[in-house]
This record gives structure tokens, sequence and C-alpha cells, in this order.
């Protein structure tokens, strides 16, 4: 398995720490993968969270509306946009 990953360059302090992470995450994976090979468990854990760190950074440098979010403007009444409120 080969993970690339571009980073941007970070406009403020929270992006520039979750920037650090990703670079670390994706570090430590690579490094267990040599380690370990692609099978393990753990490796797999370390590529998930390079995986779930890589979509909050572009989640935070992109402010475009998702798929999902694009759905329930179109099909408000649908029962998966329905927000229960108390």
């Amino acid at each position: 398995m080969v993970y690339t990953a571009t980073l941007t360059t970070p406009t403020s302090a929270t992006q520039s720490t979750l920037a650090r992470r990703l670079q670390a995450a994706l570090e430590h994976a690579r490094r267990l993968t040599d380690m370990y090979g692609s099978s393990h468990k753990d490796v797999a854990i370390a590529w998930e969270t390079v995986e779930e760190l890589t979509t909050a950074h572009y989640r935070q440098t992109d402010n475009r509306p998702t798929a999902f979010s694009l759905y329930c403007a179109a099909n408000p009444h649908a029962p998966e946009c329905r927000i229960y409120e108390d």
C-alpha cells in the first residue's frame, strides 16, 4: 500500500496543529508498514488514523458543501436528513 498526502500551507494555529498531526501519523503508518507488512492490524489502524486526519484537514481547508448536505438541501423530507431537536 502506498499513500501520499499533499499538505497545504496552514493559515491558522489549528490547521498547523492538524497538519503536524497528519504528518506524524503518516510517518508512523509508513514505519509500521515497513516493520510489520500491510496485513497487520496495527498497520490498518494507523492508516485509518491517517485517513481520518486527512479528511479533517481537507474539510478545514475546503469550505465546499458535502454531497450529503447537497442531498439534504434537495430532499429535506428524506428520513436521513431529518433533524430532531429537544
